[in-house]
């Protein structure tokens, strides 16, 4: 069995006290046609040498195997067969991840081959089905939890958070060689930063394979599962607290300015009319004052803590602003609304409808002002 698309491309497998079965599943990779088979041996110890030594052992230039003393993680021996393949497989145009513990069939990743020659865009995830009834149950409303949690945060729907088989055109690689988590999270790292950055997600269906109840996988239920989820929810906490320590600065502020214009500028206790909108002047421009000086300070909060933007400075700034300006606008525009409407107090409203307001701004702060960089470049590069 082999075919032409795989003559380009390189499978990766990261593996760790593998059993018996790597051998003859890298065995039918290179049958294929593959290019290249990178197995990077994560610190399995002496008990598994016969395993590496087995797939080393002749002068076939398609397979490479590398090998460390220590256990890393998941994570680290990805980016070090990434690396590899950076600098010394220059003619693999796509690169192919999988397991080592059977779940990943020879077929699955010709499939793969042959879909990314079709659309290389984006990152490719070879996607289960959970539905089967062989599938067991801990996978099964694990992988439904994530995927609720991750469309809720990051605007993406992805069927299958925790697929090892995912393939990628080569001018990726130096992005996810700056992908964090050394373990399991890793690939949850990868699908968060290509959602921020609108690098395309898409699936393809593949066989779903549980031996034994998946008892050879290496993925610790309770402790991976904390580190996945720790990761998915970081960035949000991490926005939550920035959000909370802006808004102190931002409401001390307008307590500050709006009592000040009240007692000494009465002039702007006067309604103004703006567009459809009707405000009292003292309390937009309390509002106003009060939100520059919270978002110059969130601004750079965020770009570097919270979504650890690479890109310019000043394109996210304007972005930024913009965001700002619409956020205000809106702020303004509630807060005098429902003084105006309903008589309540214009210092306690604002809370309810700043807090309304803060999902719509991690929204297009996640969306807009700091993600898609990489998505751009590569639609840059393409014209």
């Amino acid at each position: 069995m082999s075919t032409q698309t795989a003559k380009d491309v390189a499978i990766l497998i990261p593996s760790y006290q593998p059993d018996g079965k790597l051998p003859p599943y890298v065995q039918a990779l290179r049958e294929a046609g593959f290019a290249k088979i990178v197995v990077v041996d994560d610190g399995s110890g002496a008990a598994y040498d016969a395993i590496f030594e087995s797939l080393a052992q002749g002068e076939d230039p398609a397979v490479h195997v590398i090998r460390y003393p220590d256990n890393h993680g998941k994570g680290f021996a990805l980016r070090t067969g990434m690396q590899y393949l950076l600098d010394a497989c220059p003619a693999c145009a796509f690169i192919i991840t999988a397991d080592s513990d059977g779940q990943h069939t020879v077929p699955d990743t010709l499939r793969m081959a042959e879909a990314m020659h079709e659309n290389g865009e984006g990152l490719l995830l070879g996607s289960r089905d959970f539905s089967l009834g062989h599938v067991p149950a801990k996978s099964r409303m694990g992988n439904r939890i994530t995927t609720v949690v991750f469309r809720a945060l990051y605007g993406q729907y992805v069927g299958d958070t925790q697929t090892g088989l995912r393939g990628f055109a080569r001018a990726l690689l130096p992005r996810f060689l700056k992908t964090r988590g050394d373990r399991y999270e890793y690939e949850m790292n990868q699908l968060i930063d290509c959602s921020i950055e609108a690098i395309p997600i898409r699936a393809l269906p593949i066989e779903t394979v549980y031996e034994n109840n998946n008892e050879g996988s290496h993925f610790h239920p309770v402790r991976d599962s904390w580190r996945i989820y720790k990761v998915i929810l970081s960035r949000f906490f991490r926005f939550i607290a920035a959000s909370l320590a802006s808004f102190c600065v931002d409401y001390a502020l307008y307590l500050l300015v709006n009592e000040m214009l009240r007692t000494h500028v009465p002039a702007l206790n006067a309604y103004v009319s703006f567009l459809p909108m009707r405000v009292i002047a003292r309390i937009a421009l309390a509002a106003l004052l009060a939100r520059v000086v919270s978002s110059v300070f969130n601004y750079f909060v965020n770009r570097k803590f919270v979504f650890a933007s690479r890109e310019k400075v000043l394109g996210t700034f304007l972005r930024y602003v913009c965001t700002v300006l619409v956020v205000v606008g809106i702020s303004a525009w509630l807060t005098s609304g429902l003084h105006i409407w309903f008589g309540w107090s214009d210092n306690l409203v604002k809370v309810p409808v700043d807090i309304s307001l803060f999902f719509l701004s991690y929204y297009l702060q996640r969306r807009w002002v700091f993600g898609g960089s990489a998505g751009r470049s590569m639609k840059e590069a393409a014209k």
